[in-house]
C-alpha cells in the first residue's frame, strides 16, 4: 500500500507543527527531536522514487528546493536540518534539558549543527555515490577501469577524510566524558549527528572495535524512549524505522 502523503498526528491543544518526512532521509532526526521536546506535531509522509531514489516532487509544493526535512509552524515554512534543530530548541526547548546550559555549550552545539551538514555529511555522500557507481549498469569491459578510478577516489580523498572525521568525533566524546557531544545531557549536537553516524557504519568503517565510544553513543541514542517513539510513528504507516543494527 502506498501511504505517500498520508499523515500521522499527535494531538494537543496548540496547532501542531507539521513535519514533511521523506523515507530514508535526514528528516527522521527531526521527528526524534519533536518526540524529545514532547511537542504536538503532524507528519506528512513521502516516498522516494524507486528507480532514482529522488524525493517525491510533491515536496516542491512545500518548499522550492523540494528537500526533506521541512517543517511548518503557524504558517512559517522552515527547511534545512540544522536550522530546524536550532529553531525548535530555541523556540520550544528553553525549559528542556536539550537547551545548552552555557554560552560555551551553545557555541559548541552550533558548531556541530554546521559541522554535521557542512563537513561530515558531504564526505559520506561522496562515498555513497562511488559505491552506487560501482553497481551502475555499464559495459563489462569498462567495469574494471571504472572500479579502479572509483577505488582511487576513495583511497586518495574520501576514505582518509572520513576516517579522520571519525577519529575526531571519537576524541570529542572522550574529552567530554559524559556520553554526549556537548555538556552532560542530550543537545542538538546529538540530534544532528545521529544520521551521518548511522550512515558511517556502512560507508566509512565505523565499527565497535575501531570507535568504541561512537558505537556506544549510537546504542545509547537509539535506546532512548523518544527515538523508539519516532520509529513507532513511521512504522504505523508502513515505513521503515531509521535504526541501524548494532
Amino acid at each position: 500500500m502506498d501511504n505517500s502523503g498520508e499523515s500521522l498526528s499527535v494531538a494537543s491543544e496548540r496547532a501542531p507543527i507539521v513535519l514533511h518526512w521523506l523515507e530514508q532521509s535526514r528528516a527522521h532526526r527531526i521527528l526524534w527531536l519533536l518526540e524529545e521536546l514532547q511537542l504536538p506535531y503532524a507528519v506528512k509522509m513521502y516516498k522516494r522514487n524507486r528507480k532514482t531514489q529522488l524525493a517525491d516532487p510533491a515536496l516542491k509544493k512545500v518548499h522550492a528546493r523540494g528537500k526533506s526535512p521541512i517543517i511548518e509552524d503557524n504558517g512559517v515554512v522552515i527547511a534545512e536540518s540544522g536550522l530546524i534543530v536550532e529553531y525548535l530548541i530555541d523556540r520550544y526547548g528553553k525549559d528542556s534539558k536539550l537547551y545548552p546550559k552555557s554560552s560555551d555549550d551553545a557555541l559548541k552545539v552550533k558548531y556541530y549543527l554546521h559541522y554535521a551538514e557542512g563537513s561530515l555529511q558531504p564526505i559520506l555522500l561522496l562515498l555513497y555515490i562511488t559505491a552506487m557507481a560501482r553497481k551502475a549498469p555499464m559495459p563489462f569491459f569498462i567495469r574494471p577501469i571504472a572500479a579502479k578510478i572509483l577505488d582511487s577516489m576513495d583511497k586518495a580523498f574520501a576514505g582518509p577524510d572520513a576516517k579522520e572525521q571519525l577519529i575526531f568525533l571519537e576524541s570529542e566524546l572522550a574529552k567530554n566524558e559524559s556520553g554526549f557531544f556537548v555538556g552532560n545531557t542530550l543537545t542538538g549536537a546529538d540530534i544532528i549527528l545521529i544520521f551521518p553516524l548511522q550512515m558511517a557504519i556502512s560507508r566509512a568503517g565505523l565499527t565497535e572495535e575501531a570507535y568504541p565510544l561512537l558505537w556506544k553513543w549510537l546504542i545509547d541514542m537509539q535506546s532512548r524512549d523518544a527515538f523508539h517513539k519516532a520509529n513507532a510513528k513511521v512504522e504505523e504507516l508502513g515505513y521503515n524505522a531509521m535504526s541501524v543494527k548494532l
